[in-house]
């Protein structure tokens, strides 16, 4: 949502600062390790994504579901099983802000 001034009033509409698109993915699987979380972001580099932030993974490596935000102009698709190069991960799309849907 973005904001703004109109003749003094002020407006409400969808849009966002975040560049062209920002996709908040999930990747789910049991007990990521470093060395999965690791392949999995560079498989997203080589499709074209750039990942802007992670959120979730523990240092015991006993997490089950971590956020990754992605930014560029293409498409994540969610893929149900061996996601991203990893046996058993699966992937779900959490929110997509496409400033071109605009």
């Amino acid at each position: 949502m973005s904001f703004g001034p109109t003749s003094g009033k002020p407006t409400a509409s969808t849009g966002n600062g975040l560049g062209p698109r920002t996709q908040i993915i999930n990747i789910a699987k049991t007990n990521i390790t470093r060395a999965e979380l690791t392949t999995m972001i560079q498989a997203l580099k080589t499709e074209g994504h750039t990942v802007a932030g992670v959120d979730g993974f523990t240092a015991d490596e006993q997490a089950d579901n971590v956020q990754v935000a992605l930014q560029s102009t293409i498409t994540y698709v969610a893929d149900a099983s061996d996601a991203l190069g990893v046996t058993g991960a699966a992937t779900t799309i959490l929110a997509d802000f496409d400033q071109a849907s605009v």
